[in-house]
């Protein structure tokens, strides 16, 4: 009888995408109206692609009986036990339901899938239809975080708490700025285990009362600790000061039995103080004293009878008070930043109800919440309804939640009728834990469902046809012995933990097909550390050039590194060392590295800020050399007359109107002035620019200098897709997952097994007081053994050894002919001392590998099987299969086109819009006189002019219209050299501008007063009031009232000045 779940384990190499286009297309030959009724889930945009493509392109091959569908068919018709006539005729039926209903077609990423659900379910949770899901969780906990600190009042409580994070902080001698880890530790927030215990963390942090208790407590556990240790060392100094002793009269002195009293009595208390010596004098009085000590009996009848006995019970209770120290000195670390926690989840969810906006990490969290355990939950009742099958593809990167959320339906199909599911992955290619993704759960399936035996069929895909027979084998020993020397460091700290990454290994050791001849070469070179990443360096490109002399093209060798770090770093050696050799990266497809697009940001930078000769150079090379073709140099920008004398005159006579256009239509006009569509091949990073422009101004204030902010920040490292791999493939171990290269070459094979500071894990404390509070920050260290924390520092450690021999498998498994791997020798804790290990054992078993072992510290340890395989990967040029014809590439150009509108509310508007000449005229008058007095209440002294004019030509105050901008510029010079105000703009008043004076009227009421300009030399005081229409007495009273607020503070000579500026007209009151 079928069982209603297949779980394919599925190696690397093992053919598990075949195996999955079959298991599905057989499931539509069999009923091709069943499509519908299909959900199959990856984890990657690419993935979903490569699978559509890969049944589309089958059922086409099926149907029209072609050579390269021939093995596709044959499973087939074995599976099914049909004839290839009724596959073929199947086949083609499938094909045209698939194609006529597109929609249907359900291979979706496991995140879309469950957004569909969450859309569908958008009235229900009270969401907008338009509701936008937002990815970047990083960003929208930066802005949360900006906002929280902007918004701080003196008096919050909030800030009370940052600042007492920042007296902590000085304390430790750790930064006072601590804006940049509370937003590092913030992003917590989107984790998994932070979203199921934020409920019970709610309670805690947010109760001010019990947060303090909790700490106050924390530290009396630490002082209590330390005090009993205390009094261990206190009664022993008493005991031999009693007897006439000192240090010095003790073997070894304070470096023997005296100095562990002495370490105690000062507060260190770590195992690391009870030795050797410390063990002796615990059993045997004679090792207290030296033989040659004149008190020697007096000494040693005083340790077995007082002081043993008291060293006895230190040691005893060491460890218990240790870990009462320790485990409260690690959880009051973080606290400070654990407070903090719910405030930026609110300040996040106020954001997003903002800006209409749904992140997408809390997908998972919402539908499981709904779910609640349930059997049928509503929200899977239209699905539920139609799904038949579930397919889930790289299960070793499901999270839990999303487990969860799936389970629930993959159980409803499990007990349909004929029931046909799928998980299909690999425990050892599991390396995203970052993204919360729990390899246990594929290690532990059996254990998932209730009656396993009845209900899972387990099957171990388990012969690589990616790889040549040597690279096979060499994986197969190495992976065996570095599983069981992992296995064997693990096991001293829990068993149990140890047997499951024994068991992920377990299926290690990979079927060869039989028809492989022994071909394949594996090369490992461990350098010494002198000058190691220049000799890393100097040995990728000389395997480059080895390949490339042998004929390998470049598009046939990968190097993948641990970390990004590493990758400007080799493609800036290529650069300057090996120019012919062509690099290909994500670097390469970067927004930043697009000349169209950087022209576009500098230009808007330099907009509001044209002083900025950097912005201005780059701009004019920029134009002149890469759209106009002039090859212009550095040395004639400047002989040329500037850089501004090179750029686009529309750009230069047009800043002012430029700077006032709206960002989106702004970045549109400069594409146009710069006439960018000229450039080639940019078109495609020119369209994700506008697309990453639209939802920035979607959600930020749409000005310039925010947006270049951004775009330093984050939207200039935005990547786009690219077909145009024509060179060597520079990328992570992360993001080759899934693919596979000819020739790999592994440099950098010396990342450390675990951070050594930084490392944040999560805790469950069970030990009162620790867990008055659920969930507790810990730095993970070494330092977590003895404490309460030691169970979650084992679990962390063997997630750690996993994720890093996966990391080491996935790269290793990536080659398919030839494999190179650079390290470094002896480097204590990281991937090479394993493969230092391993290697002489590797090579035993494997027989006619070659290990060259150093002499000595400066030489490199070598090892080498097989020989170099020349042989490429040979791919036809031409198929039949119009699904798998290689696309052609066309080109596009973008073009912009300016559309101004006039929005008008109604019709009638027209009578209110329109006005007559001597309407505008007034209008004018008046809105000159406004820009005036904004101007002289701005200016200290005649000086100031030039930057106030410019500051109000930026916040579009100043007329854009020439003429009127001059008249204004005339006026003023005019005005302040004349010989009567002269005085009052030469600097030497102390000035008040539009300052406020407060006073109290005859009820008791506030009343404020604020002249245009007061200005006091310490003895006389003038007040002038800047007029800009018809004289009126009500002037007169006005400024007369703020000579009397003046004189009442205490001033004698008080002096009032009425001045009609557009007649000059100057009355004092």
């Amino acid at each position: 009888m079928n069982k209603p779940l297949i779980v394919y384990k599925a190696s690397a190499g093992s053919g598990k995408t075949f195996t999955l286009a079959i298991e599905y297309i057989k499931l539509l030959i069999h009923n091709p109206y069943d499509f519908r009724s299909i959900l199959a889930v990856t984890f990657t945009n690419k993935a979903t692609e490569e699978m559509k493509t890969r049944i589309l392109s089958q059922l086409y091959g099926i149907w029209k009986q072609l050579d390269d569908s021939r093995s596709y068919t044959e499973a087939i018709c074995a599976g099914l036990d049909a004839s290839p006539a009724f596959v073929s005729r199947q086949a083609g039926l499938a094909l045209r339901l698939l194609l006529h209903n597109y929609n249907g077609f359900r291979i979706e990423t496991i995140d879309s899938f469950f957004q569909s659900i969450l859309r569908n379910l958008s009235r229900e949770l009270d969401l907008t239809a338009n509701l936008r899901i937002e990815l970047n969780d990083k960003q929208i906990e930066e802005q949360a975080v900006d906002a929280l600190i902007e918004g701080l009042g003196p008096h919050d409580e909030l800030l009370q708490w940052i600042m007492r994070f920042i007296t902590d902080n000085i304390s430790e001698d750790k930064s006072w700025n601590v804006i940049g880890s509370i937003k590092a530790f913030g992003t917590t927030i989107f984790r998994e285990f932070y979203k199921e215990a934020r409920g019970q963390l709610a309670g805690t942090i947010g109760n001010g009362a019990l947060f303090d208790e909790y700490k106050s407590v924390l530290y009396s556990e630490k002082a209590s600790a330390a005090a009993r240790m205390k009094g261990y060392a206190d009664t022993f100094f008493d005991i031999i000061s009693d007897n006439g002793l000192v240090v010095d009269d003790f073997a070894s002195k304070d470096r023997g039995v005296c100095g562990f009293f002495l370490k105690i009595q000062k507060g260190t208390l770590d195992e690391k103080i009870v030795g050797k010596r410390i063990t002796e004098c615990m059993e045997q009085p004679d090792k207290w004293v030296s033989k040659t000590h004149p008190n020697r009996k007096l000494i040693s009848a005083l340790a077995e009878e007082k002081l043993i006995g008291l060293l006895k019970k230190a040691v005893d209770d060491r460890p218990v008070q240790w870990c009462r120290y320790k485990s409260a000195e690690l959880t009051l670390r973080h606290l400070s930043q654990l407070r903090l926690l719910g405030s930026i989840e609110q300040k996040v969810r106020e954001l997003n109800e903002t800006s209409n906006r749904f992140l997408l990490s809390d997908t998972q969290y919402l539908l499981m919440s709904l779910i609640n355990d349930s059997d049928s939950p509503f929200i899977y009742e239209k699905i539920g309804a139609l799904l038949k099958f579930i397919m889930i593809d790289e299960f070793q990167d499901t999270s839990t939640i999303q487990w969860r959320n799936f389970k629930v339906l993959l159980a409803d199909c499990m007990s349909r009728e004929a029931a046909n599911n799928i998980i299909v992955g690999d425990v050892k290619q599991s390396i995203y834990r970052w993204r919360d993704s729990d390899w246990r759960l594929l290690n532990d399936i059996e254990h998932e469902f209730p009656h396993p035996d009845r209900q899972l069929d387990i099957r171990n895909l388990g012969t690589n046809y990616r790889s040549e027979r040597n690279i096979i084998e060499f994986n197969n020993a190495f992976f065996s012995a570095a599983a069981e020397k992992e296995y064997a460091a693990q096991a001293e700290g829990e068993t149990a933990a140890a047997e499951q990454l024994r068991s992920a290994y377990s299926d290690v050791c990979q079927g060869i097909p039989e028809h492989r001849r022994a071909e394949g070469y594996v090369s490992i070179e461990l350098l010494p550390p002198a000058e190691y990443q220049q000799q890393t360096l100097e040995g990728i490109a000389e395997r480059v050039r080895q390949l490339t002399a042998l004929g390998i093209p470049q598009n046939e060798i990968a190097i993948l590194v641990r970390n990004n770090k590493y990758i400007p770093l080799i493609a800036g050696y290529f650069a300057e060392h090996e120019p012919s050799v062509s690099i290909v990266s994500d670097e390469a497809f970067r927004l930043d590295a697009s000349i169209a697009v950087r022209v576009i940001v500098n230009a808007l930078h330099l907009l509001n800020h044209p002083d900025d000769s950097i912005a201005k150079v780059f701009l004019a090379k920029a134009y002149q050399n890469a759209v106009c073709g002039n090859n212009i140099t550095d040395d004639e920008i400047t002989g040329y007359g500037g850089p501004e004398s090179l750029l686009p005159k529309t750009y230069v006579d047009s800043m002012e109107s430029l700077r006032r256009t709206p960002l989106y239509d702004l970045a549109e006009r400069i594409y146009y002035i710069f006439q960018l569509k000229r450039l080639d091949d940019q078109s495609a990073y020119v369209c994700a620019f506008f697309d990453q422009l639209c939802n920035f101004t979607s959600d930020m204030a749409a000005d310039i200098d925010t947006f270049v902010s951004k775009w330093d920040e984050s939207i200039g490292s935005t990547t786009i897709q690219s077909n145009k791999l024509n060179g060597i493939r520079l990328i992570s171990i992360h993001k080759s997952k899934g693919l596979e290269f000819n020739n790999v070459i592994l440099p950098f094979c010396d990342w450390q097994m675990e951070k050594t500071s930084g490392n944040i894990i999560w805790c469950r404390p069970e030990t009162a007081p620790f867990n008055m509070i659920p969930l507790i920050p810990v730095d993970y260290g070494t330092g977590l053994m003895g404490t309460v924390y030691e169970k979650e520092y084992v679990r962390e450690r063997l997630q750690n050894c996993v994720d890093n021999l996966n990391l080491l498998y996935v790269a290793f498994t990536r080659a398919s002919r030839n494999l190179f791997v650079i390290g470094k020798y002896n480097a204590t804790n990281s991937r090479s001392e394993l493969i230092q290990e391993c290697l002489p054992q590797v090579a035993d078993v494997l027989g006619d590998a070659r290990l060259c072992q150093p002499d000595s510290p400066d030489e490199p340890m070598t090892f080498e099987y097989g020989t170099l395989s020349l042989g490429v990967k040979k791919k036809s040029m031409h198929t039949d299969n119009m699904f798998l014809e290689e696309p052609e590439t066309e080109g596009i150009v973008i073009e912009t086109y300016r559309n101004t509108t006039e929005f008008r509310q109604s019709n009638r508007s027209k009578e209110f819009t329109e006005t007559t000449n001597a309407e505008k005229e007034k209008d004018n008058y008046i809105k000159m006189g406004s820009i005036l007095h904004k101007v002289f209440s701005s200016i200290a002294t005649t000086a100031d002019i030039g930057q106030v004019l410019a500051q109000l030509r930026a916040d579009g105050i100043l007329p854009t219209d020439s003429n009127k901008s001059q008249t204004i510029i005339d006026m003023l010079h005019k005005r302040l050299t004349d010989s009567r105000v002269k005085d009052w703009f030469s600097g030497k008043w102390t000035l008040f501008n539009e300052c406020s004076i407060l006073s109290m009227d005859g009820n008791g009421q506030l009343m404020e007063r604020r002249p245009d300009r007061v200005m006091t030399d310490g003895k006389r005081v003038i007040v002038v009031d800047f007029k800009f229409g018809t004289p009126r007495e009500e002037h007169h009273r006005q400024v007369g009232e703020y000579m009397e607020l003046i004189s009442s503070m205490g001033y004698a000579d008080v002096k009032g000045y009425l001045w009609y500026v557009y007649n000059n007209r100057i009355e004092e009151v």
